[in-house]
């Protein structure tokens, strides 16, 4: 069964592609391949002049500034791609279908996770299938978005943790650790996740201080390279630098739980701004978006915390106020609420049980008020979706028990 629904999947997956599919780069993918192309800067701020620079196609011999905004793994992914296809193959194409592949590949994992956490066969293919053609992962693989090798590399990293929580073996840690890495290259809050994990799992529920250790030296082998071209760039050791952007867009006067790019634009001219174009103008203007941040939210702070609130909701369960095209369509609305709500109440129930479980719903709670600090958009859901799906486990345990209970013996 579980090979049907894989065949399934992929028939669905290339019907999305050939009707609805991305065909070329878009938005800031596009910039920086081409920006790489003509500098071999990876960046998308082109110099105008000492105090401006703008987002934009730079043409041969135009300055490129070093981006220290986007995280690197999935220009890598491209570059790849682009670099092996060559001038024989439409390189975009081979992107949609390698990213079918991370799918089906998430959808086996998925599977065995399950199969690891002793659910039901039948029970088990339920949930996997419900994974498996959710109608927003069915289009996200036909689009020049990273989601599908994040829920990739996510799935990756809960599956070898089970695995090393089982046996022990160094295989499955150095797995886990590799994971942990790439997922930081492709998402650099994910490090927030990653020590949440370790403090878990290593700390509070075994004391593996060894393997510990261990999994944080191969991380940071994975980020090292990343690492250092960021310290020769920018002097400092860091993956991304977009909290500010990320605050101000989802913080301002228009109180929208998308957040408002248009906001800064409309207001904050970066030919106004007077901000040095060196190698740290990302990090000096992001200085700036957040300090504005931060001053319009301790002006207005009650309404500012009702939109916190707004967000959360939204992230759980539904944005009222959406302007994404199709947002509100049958397909994505009802099964987006209805795996919502089971969800929640297994997090809730999880929570009173010390191990996989409990951390599942530490990971999405913690996940959810974390990213409603900023903005909500709706792909933010779709990585949480193989730990929803985990959780609802917990409802049918819970649901079951509650039968036999209630069952004449």
């Amino acid at each position: 069964m579980i090979y049907y629904l894989l065949g399934i999947s992929v028939i669905a997956r290339i019907l999305v592609f050939y009707t609805l599919g991305d065909t070329k780069l878009v938005d800031e993918w596009g910039i920086i391949i081409n920006n790489f192309k003509v500098s071999g800067v990876f960046g998308f701020n082109v110099v105008v002049n000492e105090f401006i620079a703008l987002p934009k196609y730079a043409e041969p011999g135009e300055e490129v500034l070093p981006t220290i905004f986007m995280p690197p793994l999935y220009f890598y992914f491209i570059y790849l791609i682009e670099f092996l296809s060559g001038s024989y193959l439409n390189f975009v194409s081979v992107i949609i279908y390698t990213q079918i592949v991370f799918s089906l590949i998430s959808t086996w994992l998925i599977f065995k996770i399950m199969l690891m956490l002793k659910q039901e066969i039948k029970f088990a293919l339920i949930l996997t299938t419900i994974f498996a053609l959710f109608p927003v992962y069915v289009f996200s693989s036909s689009q020049i978005s990273s989601i599908s090798i994040q829920i990739f590399l996510l799935i990756s990293y809960f599956f070898s943790l089970l695995k090393f929580e089982n046996n022990s073996k160094f295989l499955y840690l150095l797995l886990f650790s590799i994971s942990a890495g790439l997922l930081m290259l492709i998402r650099g809050e994910f490090f927030l996740f990653y020590f949440l994990t370790l403090i878990y799992f290593f700390v509070f529920k075994e004391k593996k201080f060894k393997s510990l250790v261990i999994s944080i030296i191969f991380s940071i082998l994975v980020l090292s390279p990343y690492l250092k071209r960021n310290y020769d760039n920018f002097n400092t050791l860091t993956l991304t630098k977009s909290f500010g952007y990320n605050l101000l867009k989802g913080n301002n006067p228009s109180f929208k739980v998308e957040g408002d790019s248009a906001y800064i634009e409309n207001n904050f001219d970066r030919k106004t701004l007077n901000i040095k174009t060196n190698n740290n103008y990302e990090i000096n203007l992001d200085n700036f978006y957040r300090d504005k941040a931060i001053y319009l939210i301790l002006n207005d702070p009650f309404n500012y915390l009702i939109l916190y609130v707004k967000k959360i909701f939204s992230f759980m369960f539904i944005d009222f106020n959406s302007s994404y095209p199709n947002y509100y369509n049958f397909l994505h609305i009802f099964p987006k609420i209805f795996v919502s709500i089971l969800s929640l109440i297994g997090a809730i129930i999880a929570l009173k049980q010390k191990g996989f479980f409990q951390f599942l719903s530490i990971y999405y709670l913690s996940n959810i008020f974390l990213f409603s600090i900023f903005f909500i958009l709706p792909r933010y859901s779709l990585i949480l979706l193989p730990v929803q799906l985990l959780l609802t486990i917990e409802v049918f345990k819970y649901l079951k028990r509650k039968i036999v209970q209630l069952t004449p013996q």
